[in-house]
Order: structure tokens, then C-alpha cells, then sequence
């Protein structure tokens, strides 16, 4: 079969999956399958068939095509062929995932890294950044919650140089796991410093998606610091977060704006401010008195009613 046939008899699959005729879809992955002449065309045809499988959602086959894919490929050297297979061991992964087979999805990932993690292609590099971050997820599952952490520090250690946006998110996601981890172990020393790491190397990102994590940093860094009745510099902090992101676009980062004035205005309220309290609600309201989002709504309620309390409370 020449590989102009291959092409057209896969334009033919594609056009059946489009247009939800799912077993003719399947019938030309196994004619893809039977009249393949190259290895690259017997793995695309595999993928064919997992593609109906995983529209299907029909684990159990997929699964099997999964590993059929890994049994007859793990040994290849060709670049295009690796993309399947490295995909096939993710989606194996995220199967048990979903059936919450714990065990066997961190098996899966450490086989998908001990396969593919010296591989230093930018093609891969994603896939092995957001496998390490299923990974420490999966882990945090069924181990300690230390061993997590050391999963989310390979990731750093091996992602924090990419230059790739989408990968450099999931290192500063990383980061952020590592310290609400610390957090909740009561260890703020070591929270503190992992807050401090983000917002030290990701502060001038132009990146929205990492620029909401380094807001999150700070507002996180002031809560542990009042939590150690360090007032002044959480208040430092969220001064610094309204500062740098209160003419940002993106929603998103103006909840954490619209957090980071609700919890300066809380320290203020505590410490009898009562003037530069009412110029914070101020802000609060003339910021986001439009806004439709509902968190953000609530914090301007709370503002309105801060500032009005004589008002307000007539109303009952």
C-alpha cells in the first residue's frame, strides 16, 4: 500500500470520526491496521483506534491499545513514533486515574519517565513536565505528604530552565503545591521560602496564567507572616500585589487584587485604622462595584458595609 493510500484511508477515518460514525470509524483503523506497510504506519493506525476508543470512552479497550502500542514500540528510535508512544503511556496513566487506581497510574508514570526523561526534545518536554505533576498528584494519593514534595522538586529540578511558557507554569504550579504543602504541615519557614522562590523568579513573567500564581504567592506569604503577627509586612505584601497588578485585564489576577485589599483591610479594621480603612473600601468599591464575578462581589459588599455599618444596619 503506498503512502499516498495510507494518507487517504486515514483522511477517511478522520472524516467518520468527525461525523460520529464511530464503527466505521474503527472498521478503517483496522483496514489502517491490515494494510500498513512501515512501522510508522502501524503505530498511526494504532492511534486511530485508541482515538475511537478514548471518543467512545471505553477504558478497556483502550487500554489494551495502549499497551499493544508500548509492546510493539517501546524500542524505537523514530521521532514520530516516540510522540505515540510517549502519549500512550500518558493516557494508560490518566485511565487509572480515573478509575482510581492509584498504584498502577504512579507505575505508569515512573515507566513513562524512566523511558522518555533524558529525552531533551521541546516536542516532549510538556508531557514530561505535566507527568511529574500527575505524578506528585497520584502520590500525594497513597504516600506521605514529603514524598510529594520530592516529586514536585524533580520537576523543578528539571523544567525551571525551559523557556517554554506552558512548562514553566507547571514549574511555578510546583513551587506553589510545595509551599501550600509546607503550610498545612505547620511549617512556614519553609512555606514562606517556597512563596519567596516564586515570586523572586517568576515576578516579571508576561504570562497571566504564572502572573496569578505570583499574585497567590504573595497574598499566601502575607497570610503566613500575620499569621507570625507580622502585620506591617503582610500589609507590605498586599500593598505590593495592588500595586503591581490592580491595571491588569485579566480577571483572574483581579480577584487576587480584590483579595489582597479585603485582607489589608481586615489588618486595618483589627488596628483601629479607621481612616485609611475607609479609603481602602473606597478603592474596593469604585475598583470592582461593576464586576460580575461573585467572589469579588462579596469583597465589595463587605466594603460597603465597613463603610456604612450605621446605614446598613437600619436596613434589619
Amino acid at each position: 500500500m503506498s503512502q499516498l493510500d495510507f494518507k487517504e484511508l486515514y483522511d477517511q477515518f478522520n472524516i467518520n470520526l468527525q461525523n460520529q460514525k464511530f464503527n466505521e470509524a474503527l472498521q478503517v483503523s483496522y483496514d489502517l491496521l491490515e494494510l500498513s506497510n512501515s512501522k510508522i504506519e502501524e503505530a498511526y493506525a494504532f492511534l486511530a483506534q485508541a482515538r475511537v476508543f478514548l471518543t467512545l470512552k471505553d477504558d478497556s479497550k483502550l487500554l489494551k491499545t495502549y499497551n499493544e502500542i508500548i509492546k510493539r514500540f517501546n524500542n524505537t528510535n523514530d521521532s514520530h513514533i516516540l510522540n505515540i508512544l510517549s502519549y500512550a503511556y500518558y493516557n494508560k496513566a490518566l485511565i487509572y486515574a480515573r478509575n482510581k487506581e492509584y498504584e498502577k497510574e504512579l507505575e505508569t508514570y515512573d515507566e513513562l519517565l524512566q523511558r522518555f526523561i533524558e529525552d531533551t526534545s521541546s516536542d516532549l518536554e510538556l508531557l514530561l513536565s505535566k507527568t511529574y505533576s500527575n505524578k506528585a498528584i497520584c502520590t500525594k494519593q497513597i504516600k506521605d505528604p514529603l514524598e510529594t514534595i520530592k516529586v514536585y522538586e524533580e520537576l523543578i529540578l528539571n523544567f525551571k530552565n525551559s523557556t517554554n511558557e506552558e512548562v514553566l507554569y507547571q514549574v511555578v504550579m510546583a513551587y506553589f503545591a510545595i509551599a501550600i504543602i509546607y503550610s498545612k504541615l505547620n511549617q512556614n519557614s519553609k512555606a514562606l521560602k517556597y512563596y519567596s522562590l516564586i515570586i523572586n523568579d517568576f515576578e516579571n513573567s508576561k504570562n497571566n496564567a504564572i502572573l496569578e500564581i505570583v499574585a497567590k504567592a504573595f497574598i499566601n506569604k502575607a497570610s503566613r507572616l500575620k499569621d507570625e503577627e507580622e502585620n506591617e509586612k503582610a500589609l507590605n505584601l498586599y500593598n505590593k500585589v495592588i500595586k503591581t497588578f490592580e491595571n491588569s485585564s485579566d480577571e483572574k489576577i483581579l480577584i487576587q487584587v480584590a483579595i489582597a485589599l479585603h485582607n489589608k483591610a481586615s489588618i486595618l479594621s483589627q488596628f483601629g485604622n479607621e481612616s485609611e480603612l475607609i479609603n481602602v473600601c473606597d478603592t474596593i468599591i469604585k475598583m470592582f462595584s461593576n464586576s460580575k464575578n461573585e467572589m469579588i462581589n462579596d469583597i465589595v459588599l463587605t466594603a460597603e458595609v465597613i463603610k456604612d455599618k450605621e446605614k446598613y444596619n437600619s436596613s434589619f
